[in-house]
């Protein structure tokens, strides 16, 4: 009896150990088929970058330095604006590739632990920067009003001339057509600039026409275009330049029209952009700045008032006045105006015409 006893108590423990160990091995088998070859990680410290990072920072920094040429080139060196234009698109689409090309290198080197963290960080900051500028011009161009062309006279804006034969000429990618788009802009002037009105000087058609040149020697403008008012023809003149902005060295066109208004005359501007959809109130800015020399230049040559035409006598008295005076007397000179040239100087100054 003791021997059954013995025999049952060792019997069954030798057949349980097996099948214990059987059972571990098929868990941890069934495990490591779950996590499957493609989870597991190899570390890469000692290897190469990849060919994405490398070519990532290469990418970025051709960008960077083909845009700042190009800005050289166009800003000062005269390169057309629709080859700056091309140019200036191809570099923003080649930074968007190099910040995809290091965000795929930087997961590989998250997972593989390889060379090259330094080059994907030099490709992503460079390629932000770079793309930052087209951005930050899509977000400023909500604060203004989507127009390129803005005039003091919507009902009918002063034509260009010598403006219209150049655009013509030039052609090109995303040049603005001449002709004023009418209601669609002009809504949008007198809802964001009110203050645009035309400009009423009591100055016959030629003097207020020597006003707005000086104005524009005073503001260093060198006119493109000249028509002086005829007075057979209703007195009407007309004066065209062009004006560069001052970072991007954009090309705008200006053209001002003096025409009689009853007994003095009216001045009329008009401002337009050459390029791009919305000019972030560049225009605007340059036509108050323009009529507000132009009142300056009218405020430092009022006219003195006209006297009647002395007889015979007084010729005679104010002649002996003179001689005892003498040539070189303090009444005979003018100081001269070193604001203005002595061309455009003298037609203001003149008095007005004897009846």
């Amino acid at each position: 009896m003791l021997t059954t006893l013995r025999n049952i108590g060792r019997g069954p423990a030798p057949e349980m150990a097996p099948d214990l160990a059987t059972e571990k091995a098929e868990v941890g088998w069934r495990r490591k088929r779950r996590r499957g070859p493609g989870t597991r990680v190899y570390y890469a410290a000692d290897a190469p970058p990849t060919l994405l990072a490398v070519w990532a920072s290469r990418i970025a920094l051709f960008s960077v330095v083909t845009l700042v040429i190009t800005a050289v080139l166009h800003r000062l060196l005269s390169l057309p604006t629709p080859v700056a234009m091309t140019i200036a698109t191809g570099v923003f689409i080649a930074a968007a590739s190099a910040l995809a090309m290091a965000v795929i290198a930087g997961l590989d080197i998250w997972v593989t632990g390889r060379q090259g963290a330094a080059r994907v960080v030099l490709a992503s900051v460079v390629s932000l920067v770079l793309l930052a500028i087209p951005a930050s011009v899509a977000v400023l161009s909500f604060n203004w009003p989507a127009i390129t062309d803005v005039t003091t006279d919507l009902s009918e804006p002063p034509e260009f001339t010598e403006a219209k034969s150049v655009r013509a000429a030039t052609g090109g990618l995303g040049i603005n057509p001449v002709a004023y788009p009418g209601a669609r802009f002009a809504n949008q002037q007198i809802a964001h600039y009110p203050d645009l009105k035309s400009l009423v000087v009591p100055r016959p058609p030629e003097q207020a026409y020597e006003l707005v040149l000086q104005a524009l020697a005073k503001q260093r403008h060198q006119t493109t275009f000249e028509a002086p008012p005829d007075t057979e023809a209703g007195g009407t003149g007309f004066i065209e330049y062009s004006d560069r902005t001052l970072v991007l060295g954009l090309t705008d066109d200006v053209v001002i029209r003096v025409l009689p208004e009853g007994e003095g005359s009216r001045i009329d501007v008009r401002s337009s952009s050459r390029y791009g959809s919305n000019d972030f109130g560049g225009n605007a800015e340059r036509v108050r700045l323009l009529l507000k020399e132009i009142v300056g230049r009218l405020e430092a040559s009022i006219p003195e008032p006209r006297k009647a035409r002395p007889d015979a006598t007084d010729d005679k008295a104010k002649a002996k006045r003179k001689r005892e005076r003498g040539p070189a007397s303090a009444g005979d000179r003018r100081r001269p105006d070193p604001s203005r040239s002595s061309a455009r100087r003298e037609p203001a100054r003149r008095e007005s015409p004897q009846e």
